[in-house]
């Protein structure tokens, strides 16, 4: 992506997953994304949730992420499931739906980390083949991640530095390679 995924993307993405997959129950009168979408610009995030019966009818599922930002939690909607069902198994269909979602949820932010990795920098090294290795520094800032590109150009020859934020990429090579 060119720019940060937003909480309203995510939800809409995951339930486009649970979608394809059959994992959406019968039950549901609606699933919707917030409103309000922020983007996402850490993958070290924890989606948070609550499932509980509704004030007057129904069961809803209340889906957030939070992080950890400057110096305090940051919580952020993602979206609402809800069901006029209020019986025993609709609740273990929607506790279903939340396992669903927590699971498709994790294994699409892990095969896309890149879309949700936009702050800080990342240092990478080349392997001893010459190649870029998979494996990285996550640095929280560019003078930080500069820091650790001279302590690993003393140990391999090529090392790459990524701004998070602007996605350019700049190789530094050891002096005499």
């Amino acid at each position: 992506m060119d720019r940060p995924m937003t909480t309203q993307e995510l939800f809409n993405r995951i339930c486009d997953i649970l979608k394809e997959k059959g994992k959406m129950p019968d039950i549901l009168d609606y699933g919707i994304a917030t409103s309000e979408p922020v983007p996402i610009r850490i993958y070290e995030f924890e989606l948070k949730n609550n499932l509980d019966y509704g004030g007057s009818e129904g069961i809803y599922l209340d889906l957030w992420i939070e992080y950890f930002e400057d110096d305090g939690w940051v919580k952020n909607d993602i979206g609402t499931f809800k069901t006029l069902e209020d019986s025993r198994e609709a609740m273990h269909a929607m506790a279903g739906l939340l396992a669903d979602f927590i699971i498709e949820g994790t294994a699409y932010i892990n095969a896309n980390l890149d879309d949700f990795t936009w702050t800080g920098a990342d240092v990478y090294v080349f392997g001893g083949d010459g190649e870029r290795t998979d494996w990285c520094y996550s640095c929280n800032s560019m003078e930080n991640a500069l820091e650790k590109k001279d302590e690993l150009l003393k140990k391999y020859p090529q090392v790459v530095v990524r701004d998070n934020a602007t996605r350019k990429e700049k190789i530094y090579a050891r002096k005499g390679t």
